[in-house]
């Protein structure tokens, strides 16, 4: 791929610090903590492979894991103070880490600060999330939707406990948080209306009636099927045999 001045289309470019060894080994560890998600998960039982929506999201864009193992506390306090962490590794070793995880705005949130940029091509932001289908103990991803494209430097992710008073221990390793790209302004883009309002009125009818014989096809049909095979919507087939135009398999 040609070098040039912008990140390309689908593209997003990891700045790492100069204020950190920049060196082969450090970017092969920053890709290490930076990565797509895995289709499995360890609390899935083969059931939930058979629902193409979640298994879709356990892949839907990046996650950030930790390169430690660490234990927190909250004692429900708004001060920095309030969230009390137990590491077990030497200082100095800590010190080599690569993402600082410490209690940096107060109100039971933990931050994670790389030390890197995360640039993303013209009008495309990137939106925090919670690392899809990761169960985190006493653990919420806050929120935040960055434009990564004028951005020059690290943003934090940020995790909001949700009860005081409970040691929780998190192994190196663990999906800690998730970032997905969306374009700027696509989502602030759409309006909620009811279908009256869209289709005419033999659309509508069409859609009524494919809705009720979904519906039936399910009840008579799929659910006596052993572990629900067959399902329709996996295969991307609608009641009537009919194939999805643009249909998303993992």
């Amino acid at each position: 791929m040609p070098k040039g001045k912008e990140v390309p289309d689908k593209t997003i470019a990891v700045v790492i610090s100069p204020l950190v060894d920049n060196s082969s080994s450090v970017e092969k560890r920053v890709l290490n903590l930076i990565q797509r998600p895995k289709k499995t998960r360890d609390w899935f039982t083969p059931h939930f492979y058979r629902c193409l929506p979640l298994t879709i999201g356990n892949q839907y864009g990046f996650i950030v894991t930790n390169e430690f193992d660490f234990s927190f506390t909250w004692d429900g306090g708004s001060d920095i103070g309030a969230v009390t962490f137990d590491f077990y590794e030497e200082r100095e070793t800590l010190d080599r880490k690569l993402f600082m995880i410490e209690s940096h705005f107060g109100s039971g949130i933990i931050t994670i600060s790389p030390p890197i940029t995360l640039k993303t091509p013209k009008g495309v932001n990137l939106m925090t999330i919670n690392p899809p289908n990761y169960v985190i103990p006493n653990i919420t991803v806050m929120t935040g939707v960055v434009e990564t494209d004028n951005l020059n430097n690290p943003f934090t992710f940020n995790l909001k406990i949700q009860m005081p008073n409970l040691k929780v221990f998190i192994p190196a390793g663990t999906p800690l948080a998730g970032f997905i790209p969306i374009p700027r302004y696509y989502a602030d883009s759409f309006s909620l209306k009811l279908a009256e309002e869209v289709f005419d009125e033999e659309t509508m009818q069409e859609s009524l009636q494919t809705l009720v014989d979904t519906v039936t096809h399910r009840r008579e049909v799929e659910d006596s099927l052993t572990n629900n095979i067959g399902r329709l919507y996996f295969k991307g087939q609608d009641v009537y045999g009919n194939e999805f135009l643009d249909h998303q398999k993992p």
